[in-house]
């Protein structure tokens, strides 16, 4: 596996400054090297930078190794988290695993050759997760591409008849109304019988266009309104789904805003997981994809999962740039957009399954300060 490994920045945290220079020049040839003095100065650079490895001294005066730690893998999951000390203190070691889940316990003072080995070890495990998470982000994006040309293979399969029928009516129509002229302009403009059975054909013509028209019309009635329930095919624990679906997002979406997931509640729902894998795809991407977009720095999403009047619920909320009324009003309609890449499909799909599985789908915005979907999806039947 060829990694590049100064791509994966490694934070060292000493309150002694000579380790932090000495760690800095045997290393710096090797790695992306980051230093802190204290605990409180390393969550400040992991709340702005993404780092791969976080390699802490255990005795430092204002927070020890394994608080730091526990800290660290609150902000930054993802990273590997290595305890380097002095001391051979097993209570130490016991207290780093348990609240920091650190991966590596070290002593001072350590070889530099031993160390490297350490690190890359821990850049590759990284390079590895991301891979992992790439791939199965692809994979949930190629489900959703598959589901856009399902919804659209079938609209124009609604769409092609009706179509097919008016385009032949008119035909009809026009070549009538040729006829009806022909013999006005040719001084046969008495309303003879020949005439008149033409006039009632072509009557009769024009009803089945409109006739066909109201098709078009009644198609789209359904289209707005959602296709009617269909029985569920299977049945998931939201919370596990939600869960294992942020774990595959989170990386992405933490370039542009930080991620809060709660759950309060973790109901057996009768969806399939992976369509409701699916929904919390596009409702959370979306939320960073609007905040990307507006350039506003500092901002969260909160996705929570709970149960309320005998439906689980599942709310994506999020304090970036708001929806304005009007568009608010058409963000579920299909082909709607207002990005210049995007296809407007989206939501649409989202509102699709939704509907699919029983449930419901609402919004509400209040610009400049905060967007929340809202889903609610019927309880598994206990029996």
């Amino acid at each position: 596996m060829a990694v590049e490994y100064k791509l994966y920045p490694i934070l060292f945290v000493d309150d002694e400054p000579q380790n932090l220079v000495v760690f800095r020049y045997a290393m710096e040839e090797h790695f992306t090297i980051l230093t802190a003095q204290s605990g409180p100065d390393a969550l400040q650079i992991l709340q702005r930078q993404q780092i791969a490895v976080l390699l802490a001294d255990q005795r430092m005066p204002q927070m020890t190794g394994a608080e730091l730690c526990a800290r660290a893998r609150e902000i930054q999951p993802e990273a590997v988290r290595i305890i380097i000390t002095a001391y051979a203190d097993i209570h130490a070691a016991v207290d780093s695993i348990n609240k920091g889940q650190v991966s590596r316990y070290l002593v001072k003072p350590w070889r530099n050759e031993e160390l490297i080995e350490v690190l890359q070890t821990a850049i590759e495990f990284v390079h590895l997760q991301h891979a992992m998470r790439d791939m199965e982000l692809r994979l949930l994006r190629t489900g959703q591409s598959r589901i856009a040309t399902a919804v659209h293979d079938e609209v124009l399969h609604e769409i092609a008849n009706p179509l097919g029928a008016m385009t032949m009516t008119l035909n009809q129509a026009t070549e009538l109304l040729d006829s009806v002229m022909f013999r006005l302009e040719s001084g046969k403009g008495a309303i003879s019988e020949d005439l008149l059975a033409d006039l009632n054909e072509l009557k009769e013509v024009h009803g089945d266009a409109l006739a066909a028209v109201d098709q078009l019309n009644s198609l789209a009635a359904r289209m707005r309104a959602g296709p009617p329930p269909m029985r569920a095919t299977g049945l998931c624990d939201a919370g596990r789904v939600v869960d294992a679906t942020v774990r595959i997002i989170r990386r992405e979406v933490e370039r542009f805003a930080s991620l809060q997931v709660v759950i309060e509640q973790s109901p057996i729902i009768g969806v399939e997981a992976s369509a409701l894998g699916q929904i919390v795809l596009n409702l959370v991407l979306n939320a960073a994809q609007a905040i990307e977009g507006s350039q506003l720095p500092g901002r969260t999403i909160r996705l929570t999962v709970g149960t309320s009047t005998g439906m689980a619920v599942v709310c994506v909320l999020d304090d970036g740039p708001g929806i304005e009324s009007e568009i608010l009003e058409r963000i579920f309609e299909p082909y709607f957009t207002t990005k210049a890449s995007g296809s407007g499909l989206g939501l649409s799909i989202v509102r699709e399954m939704v509907w699919r599985a029983g449930g419901q789908i609402s919004a509400r915005s209040t610009p400049s300060i905060e967007t929340a979907f809202e889903v609610r999806l019927p309880l598994a039947d206990p029996s």
